[in-house]
């Protein structure tokens, strides 16, 4: 309103050649006036209204949070408390850094720096109150923000549960013959689950495994045998709670897991059905141990919120996948949904061949060009893995990469390639068609390995190759958990000359961190801020800013996938000038690429510039 009564103070005082001219012109230019102060005064009180209401909404949060009789807090990626709810700062000592939570009432070691960096995690704790009083056992949930890397803790007082375990409720919480928790507290724990499921991990699965016949055995069989096959199996099973995941007791003759979100995978299928395979072992062992062949094993799967969106419906669901399974007649299991039970086979089958694969030879390196718009020519190649497989043809890495990766094939993929590379660009040193680098792609757990640099730097030197003809391109997976030795690592390897790159840059949460922190070479623009860049005005901005950032830290851009001149001709105005993409060429085997090089100066089928 200030600025309102400032322009019409403005107008008032016009010159008196105004006035005494042309009266139309200062009627106009009073009205023109008078509107904008109008204008200015609205848009002053929507600001206000606006303000009011986010302070509103934040208001009512914090009180949310503030009368909640459940324990909660917010920790920055350092473990330390940025906000406290006065039920939790009420009950705790002063000044936790990071809050006392213990895995048990007598250990010392804090719960927090186990499980971190988990992306979720949720089981029992214990709670060190002010003080120096006893411990306080909690039902506990901690879920990570992707974005800031903070975590959200939320607990809920479970010391009655307690209280009435010693005025005999002793199943209240755990169940006398397996040791496991009980079918109600189970659903305690899915319903926590269920409420603290987001976006970004919002699927998790409840697994039922059941012995059939059991019952029927146990009316023949001596009462104190009976159980110790549930308990074998328990007490196996108990190894996934290191994990995150929930143990329990479901009714006589079966047992439960609830799976959470960060061990369901984009290939929930894949992982639940070899953990499921696991279990069924298990359980077999376990009956062989007692000599209760007759047992048979049903597993039932159901996955939230697919298969139900409340405890009650996710057992329901995963106990009609049991009868499923009974169905086939032998030990089995079931998903709930027959989409994810019609893959699941299939993913388990492409396993066992690939694991086979290797010792049959039947892995190529293709090579796939990179271009330099600038001077037309060919500057370098990504190789990319092919597997010739003898029933399926050949595969490209997105159809078995995944699965390298979850059974840790991929640690010897990664070095057959580099091996193969070593042995093509000799060949080709020795043919005079040598071109630039070698990209190779390194996955995040070959990097951790200990003899990572050791193992490159011996190919190398049978090779008798230099380390500067090879461009490592590191996925961001590799920098999200930052420690001393990623550092140590990455100078090794500039020490021998290799090229660094960081791939996908763009798509993941902490680029920009890892450009500043670390020494790397050049960044591998994400393919989605490439295709369709021509139709889409906000991605080709993006995609220019992320160009001019990279020439500000004086790191090489890459563009990858380009499938047409227009994002090859924007690529080149933005100051990119090194392609690659199905516009030039697809991935070949070597034995096609002198070819390729032969008509090189027509790979860009436009004059670009």
């Amino acid at each position: 309103m200030l600025s309102g009564w400032l322009l019409l103070s403005a107008a008032v005082q016009l010159p008196a050649a105004a006035l005494s001219g042309d009266t139309h012109t200062m009627l106009l230019a009073l009205a023109v006036l008078l509107l904008l102060v109008i204008v200015l005064s609205l848009y002053n009180r929507k600001l206000l209204q606006s303000k009011k209401a986010a302070d509103s909404e934040q208001q009512a949060l914090k009180n949310l949070l503030d009368q909640s009789a459940e324990f909660i807090a917010i920790l920055d990626s350092s473990l330390q408390p940025t906000y406290l709810n006065p039920a939790f700062s009420s009950v705790i000592p002063a000044t936790p850094s990071p809050p006392a939570v213990f895995k048990d009432e007598e250990s010392d070691v804090l719960l927090l720096a186990e499980i971190t960096p988990q992306l979720h995690w949720q089981g029992e704790a214990w709670l060190q109150l002010a003080n120096n009083e006893k411990r306080t056992p909690v039902a506990l949930t901690i879920t990570r923000h992707l974005d800031s890397g903070s975590y959200l803790l939320s607990g809920r007082d479970i010391s009655h549960c307690k209280r009435k375990q010693t005025e005999q409720d002793a199943d209240y919480i755990y169940d006398a013959d397996t040791g496991l928790f009980t079918p109600l507290l189970l659903n305690q724990f899915i319903q926590t689950a269920i409420n603290s499921s987001t976006a970004s991990q919002s699927q998790f699965a409840i697994c039922l495994i059941k012995y059939n016949q059991i019952v029927s055995y146990m009316a023949s069989a001596p009462q104190d045998k009976v159980p110790d096959v549930l308990r074998s199996l328990s007490a196996q099973l108990k190894q996934y709670s290191s994990k995150g995941a929930i143990v329990a007791r479901y009714n006589t003759d079966t047992l439960a897991m609830l799976i959470p979100a960060h061990l369901c995978s984009a290939q929930i299928e894949v992982n639940l059905n070899r953990l499921a395979h696991k279990i069924l072992l298990l359980a077999d062992q376990a009956a062989q141990e007692f000599k209760q062949s007759a047992l048979q094993t049903y597993i039932g799967i159901s996955i939230y919120p697919l298969d139900g969106a409340s405890p009650a419906v996710l057992l329901s669901s995963a106990s009609t996948a049991i009868c499923s399974a009974a169905r086939l007649g032998r030990s089995n299991m079931q998903f709930a949904n027959s989409r994810y039970q019609l893959k699941a086979p299939e993913y388990l089958a492409l396993e066992a061949e690939l694991l086979k694969a290797q010792d049959n030879d039947e892995f190529d390196v293709y090579y796939q060009p990179r271009l330099s718009i600038g001077s037309n020519r060919v500057v370098g190649y990504e190789a990319l893995l092919r597997w010739h497989n003898p029933k399926r043809g050949i595969l490209a890495p997105q159809y078995f990469i995944n699965i390298a990766d979850d059974t840790g094939q991929i640690v010897a993929l990664d070095k057959l390639v580099f091996r193969k590379c070593c042995q093509q660009l000799k060949h080709w040193q020795q043919t005079g068609i040598s071109r630039g680098r070698i990209s190779v792609n390194i996955s995040t757990l070959s990097f951790r390995q200990q003899d990572f640099v050791s193992a490159l730097q011996q190919q190398l030197e049978d090779a008798q190759l230099p380390a500067d003809l090879f461009e490592l391109e590191l996925h961001e997976d590799i920098f999200l958990q930052p420690d001393s030795a990623i550092n140590t690592t990455l100078q090794q390897l500039i020490a021998l000359g290799f090229h660094l790159t960081l791939d996908n840059f763009g798509q993941g949460i902490s680029s920009l961190s890892v450009l500043r922190e670390y020494p790397l070479h050049s960044l591998k623009i994400a393919q989605g801020f490439i295709r369709d860049m021509e139709h889409n005005e906000q991605q080709r901005n993006i995609t220019a800013s992320l160009i001019r950032l990279a020439s500000y830290l004086q790191i090489d851009v890459i563009a990858t996938g380009i499938e047409n001149e227009m994002q090859a001709y924007l690529l080149h105005v933005m100051g990119c000038d090194i392609l690659q993409g199905h516009l030039f060429s697809k991935a070949l085997p070597a034995s096609e690429v002198p070819a390729l090089l032969a008509r090189e100066n027509r790979l860009l089928r436009k004059e670009v510039g």
